[in-house]
């Protein structure tokens, strides 16, 4: 989609999706804000992160649900029992997050409306709340710091941001909210088998 040149070593990096509003350069770690109106604005460098074992790599493609994708990028967190990645993905033409946590992998197709986060912050498991006249009952709460991440990516928080999340269930449907200060993230979406994912 557009091609520039990294802000700190000047390697070649391209942009692919029209969605992506970060590029993380492969070569020397350095995060980049991609501007509207054209070009790349520096947000600081960080080392690269360790490689684990993973279904996907960045530039990967395949079907999920017999439908295509291209992962794009990845953000890794880390918590108190490990750690996740959810990678951002092009999904049949349309920005979606996949989440891979210890072998379970879930697909987020569906943003929801904004949550005001001081409501969000004081859910607690085996609540409900309603969300656009959906009951959501919360599953699960905790917290969570941004180890990093690479590739493309639809939204961008530092290294060492600290987030809390909480996992619920809708109508059968799987929800998921990332929240810090002063932003919340809403998901939902569905878990899937292995067998749903075929990476070429």
């Amino acid at each position: 989609m557009a091609d520039y040149t990294c802000t700190s070593c000047g390697a070649p990096v391209a942009v692919k999706n029209r969605f992506s509003k970060v590029i993380v350069c492969d070569y020397c770690g350095t995060h980049m804000k991609i501007q509207e109106e054209g070009g790349l604005n520096e947000q600081g460098k960080y080392p690269k992160l360790a490689v684990v074992p993973s279904i996907f790599k960045v530039g990967a493609s395949g079907t999920i649900l017999g439908k295509p994708f291209s992962a794009l990028g990845f953000m890794r967190y880390k918590y108190s029992g490990g750690h996740f990645d959810e990678w951002f993905l092009d999904y049949d033409g349309q920005p979606s997050w996949f989440a891979e946590d210890e072998g379970t992998y879930t697909l987020y197709t569906n943003l929801e409306e904004a949550v005001d986060v001081s409501a969000v912050a004081s859910l607690k498991p085996g609540m409900i709340f309603t969300l656009g006249g959906k009951k959501v009952m919360v599953k699960e709460k905790g917290n969570a710091e941004i180890e990093g991440g690479e590739g493309e990516l639809s939204f961008y928080l530092e290294p060492g941001t600290k987030v809390s999340y909480i996992e619920g269930i809708s109508e059968g449907k799987k929800i998921s909210i990332e929240y810090s200060e002063d932003e919340v993230e809403l998901f939902s979406g569905r878990v899937l088998l292995r067998r749903d994912i075929e990476v070429r």
